[in-house]
């Protein structure tokens, strides 16, 4: 069974103290110790892994905290040799399960990790297994008629979120996430902590370092989110990001074509690629900027809705409000991937590299054959969230969205459609407009981030050509916090654990010591196919 642990009022008191006056905290006092861990939730963990969880009860609102309380579920893989300390996890999202990320990636990183370190996960409030988020939703349901991220606006899943759960909606951001990790620490017993952040991960680890620095021994941050980006301009400039790893990725297919068959070039891999998207009811997804054309090279006819808004212009009108924000529903939600697989596997695809060449695979098997595409339903999955993981990650990033939207973008967006242009700077647009969130308003501030009270200065990893948090990010992330920042060639999207030998032994050097002896890397190699 596990066990429940309930950090004391007084400490809980100091929290909120904290919180109200603004002021740095430095951990939790007088919380009570997990005295043991025992079995996790059903299917929350891989098998055979030796993790133990445990359940640590903290205030939902840390400036309440004689109010309600959530529970969240950490867990743990103890040190097999000699132990040097505890090292926390967050793999990203906003949204991601963190349960299982150790014991998912033994056998892939460093064996140092599994015989020094303590490897904690903490579940992010929210999702299951740490007081779900519901929005009013049976998660053991399929009606198609439960709130989602796919059906009505940002402000519905508010309102339902609200109903469902008074007051705890605006409980889910950063900085609350980072005081639960505080909580657990305390309730470990440790004074200091290491981290390990990938993606949105690397934003939570800042947001820690700036208001528990005393609290962090080292702390590594993979792909970094750009701290002036959050966050519709880190959104934005994702899709940006991700039309330079597409052109990757259609010549690394062109370089082995006598396996694929899918072009010799880069561009007729490209247009291989758009015949298939079309036929697939993509329509104007297949609208890339082509390599190394433009888009007046684009021409062709516009599908429904976009042909109408472009044959009536945007007015700014409600009919016409209401059409395009319809289309950023589809794109945002990834309505459209489940009735287009090769959207969906090919965003996946651009991940890491290792998915290219099962994904080329895919893409030659429909090319053979349409009706085959049940690899690409397959990789599409690779990634895919539970329920909770959507509305967590919609609360994070319009609870704490610090870059004001522009109307006018939309505008923008539609020119670019009806051109034949881009379809990625039009999802850039659409995303900049401000209508991925809507009528939700922020409901706090994002904390400012620093590193001048660290002990040691962070150490960053960021692709160039990372096509979920763009390249800029690292060195911003870098200079917010003073850390030491190692470009890694290529464009994986998390590049520690990946067979990168050189920069895998810098990561555990600086683990180790604190100290950081390169500042470029190439990228990992491909696996054994």
């Amino acid at each position: 069974m596990m066990r429940t642990l309930r950090i004391s009022r007084i400490a809980a008191a100091l929290a909120a103290a904290s919180l109200l006056s603004g002021s740095i905290a430095t951990g939790l006092a007088d919380a009570e110790p997990i005295a043991s861990f025992g079995a996790c939730p059903q299917g929350s963990v891989t098998a055979d892994r030796a993790v133990r969880c445990a359940v640590v009860s903290v205030p939902m609102n840390y400036a309440d905290p004689d109010g309600p309380r959530i529970d969240l579920t950490v867990s743990r893989i103890a040190a097999t040799g000699d132990r040097r300390g505890v090292i926390f996890a967050n793999p990203g999202g906003p949204g991601a399960d963190t349960l299982d990320y150790w014991a998912s990636r033994i056998g892939t990183l460093p064996a140092e990790l599994d015989a020094n370190y303590d490897r904690i996960g903490v579940q992010p409030r929210g999702l299951r297994w740490a007081t779900p988020l519901t929005c009013g939703a049976d998660p053991n349901s399929s009606d198609s008629e439960q709130v989602s991220l796919g059906s009505g606006s940002r402000g519905d899943i508010k309102k339902a979120c609200d109903t469902a759960q008074p007051g705890y909606l605006d409980t889910i951001t950063t900085e609350t996430t980072a005081r639960d990790l505080d909580a657990v620490r305390e309730a470990l017993g440790v004074d200091r902590i290491g981290y390990l952040g990938t993606s949105y991960g690397t934003y939570l680890g800042a947001v820690y370092a700036s208001l528990f620095p005393t609290r962090v021994d080292r702390m590594v941050l993979d792909s970094n989110v750009n701290p002036d980006w959050v966050w519709t301009e880190e959104f934005a400039q994702q899709q940006v990001a991700g039309k330079q790893r597409l052109d990757d990725l259609f010549a690394w297919i062109a370089e082995h074509s006598s396996e694929y068959r899918l072009g010799d070039t880069a561009l007729q891999v490209y247009q291989n690629w758009a015949r298939l998207v079309a036929a697939q009811g993509g329509g104007w997804y297949a609208n890339l900027t082509p390599p190394p054309a433009s888009f007046s090279d684009l021409p062709g006819p516009l599908p429904d809705p976009l042909a109408e808004i472009a044959r009536d212009g945007f007015n700014g009108g409600v009919e016409q409000t209401g059409k395009v924000q319809n289309l950023l529903r589809t794109l945002i939600s990834g309505g459209a991937s489940a009735q287009v697989p090769l959207v969906g596997a090919t965003a996946v695809a651009t991940y890491t590299r290792t998915y290219w060449p099962v994904f080329a695979k895919a893409m030659a098997e429909a090319n053979a054959d349409p009706a085959n595409v049940q690899r690409l339903h397959a990789i599409e999955g690779a990634t895919s969230t539970d329920p909770t993981g959507q509305f967590v990650f919609a609360a994070i990033t319009c609870n704490e969205n610090a870059v004001v939207g522009r109307p006018e973008m939309l505008g923008a967006a539609v020119s670019t459609i009806a051109s034949g242009g881009n379809a990625l700077d039009a999802r850039a647009d659409l995303v900049r407009s401000g209508m991925t969130c809507g009528a939700w308003r922020p409901v706090v501030k994002p904390v400012p981030i620093t590193g001048g009270d660290l002990s040691t200065p962070p150490l960053l990893l960021q692709s160039r050509h990372d096509a979920l948090t763009k390249y800029e990010g690292g060195p911003a992330m870098a200079h917010a916090l003073g850390g030491s920042l190692i470009t890694v060639e290529g464009g994986d999207h998390g590049t520690f654990g990946r067979g990168n030998t050189a920069l895998d032994d810098a990561v555990m050097n600086y683990l180790s010591t604190g100290q950081v002896t390169i500042s470029e890397a190439e990228q990992a190699p491909l696996p054994a196919r």
